[in-house]
């Protein structure tokens, strides 16, 4: 049986006290939001599965802004409710937003 993935391509936005935040630290942060939520997430395969998220480059330490990412899921989503759900549970300085803005 193939797995399929449906990617939401999105961006986060890190800023404020969260720029202390490494790339490692933002992305179990990430993870974490993203298991709280009751979205269908994606797993990897192996000895020990994680959520796959992909991100797209990767902010300095102490540096804010914009960092695009894609998140994967087991069915279609819509990146509104993405959105939502996942703001939510971030903390603050931390946001997702849409590609776009």
């Amino acid at each position: 049986m193939q797995d399929i993935k449906f990617p939401v391509s999105l961006k986060i936005e890190k800023k404020g006290k969260m720029v202390y935040f490494s790339q490692l630290d933002l992305s179990l942060t990430l993870k974490r939001a993203l298991r709280r939520t009751d979205l269908p997430n994606y797993f990897t395969k192996g000895f020990r599965p994680h959520i796959k998220v992909s991100f797209k480059g990767a902010l300095k330490l102490g540096e804010q802004g914009n960092l695009p990412l894609t998140f994967y899921f087991k069915k279609r989503v819509d990146p509104e409710k993405v959105i939502i759900k996942l703001n939510f549970e971030l903390p603050e300085g931390l946001k997702i937003k849409k590609p776009n803005e």
